[in-house]
């Protein structure tokens, strides 16, 4: 197959081939080009208005970025219907913030007397709570990041404190965290050091 009709079978790669020698695309930024740009990032004003809005266990799934799902040791292996194609549907709900539930498609085959089971598809569905309480942000107020939720989350913790007054709380931790006899300092330096 020549150049030219490479081109022809791939406009993608032709329209790609309109950057500047040795430019480097990922595959998130071909896909950023054909969804005309990246998303929207969300206001600090409209991230702030959703962590005032949700419980603590969405506010811990968002700022964690992702869900808790049971494993198949904990829940065990049910499935809750089949679907058009013939695939079996198996439905868990996050353990932690409750709205979230992942829906995996499974397929069975069998060779040889063995019977296989392996799971080929899975997408995340939000349910609304029984408060009216939903995961997903009101719509227009774009996309919010874990790291944005946590900031907002820490500003919102230390409201009413100045910066002199943070820092000077963080400076006299740091002294009293080389003290042994603090229990606090000797469970800050585990999580550091990892024993």
């Amino acid at each position: 197959m020549t150049a030219m009709e490479q081109m022809a079978a791939f406009p993608d790669f032709a329209a790609a081939g309109t950057q500047p020698a040795g430019a480097v695309r990922s595959i998130q930024g071909e896909q950023t080009d054909h969804t005309g740009g990246a998303r929207p990032r969300a206001s600090d004003d409209d991230v702030d208005a959703y962590v005032d809005g949700v419980s603590d266990e969405v506010l811990a799934c968002r700022e964690r970025g992702r869900h808790l799902f049971p494993t198949i040791r904990q829940a065990g292996i049910h499935f809750t219907g089949v679907d058009e194609t013939g695939l079996l549907l198996r439905r868990l709900r996050c353990g932690c913030c409750r709205l979230a539930v992942k829906v995996e498609k499974w397929e069975g085959t069998q060779a040889g007397g063995r019977t296989r089971f392996r799971r080929v598809a899975s997408t995340l569905e939000y349910r609304v709570g029984t408060d009216g309480q939903q995961y997903l942000a009101p719509s227009g107020s774009g996309f919010m990041t874990p790291r944005q939720v946590g900031d907002s989350i820490a500003s919102k913790a230390l409201s009413g404190a100045t910066l002199a007054a943070v820092q000077r709380a963080a400076a006299e931790a740091a002294t009293t965290a080389d003290d042994p006899a603090d229990p606090a300092a000797a469970g800050a330096d585990a999580a550091v050091t990892g024993s």
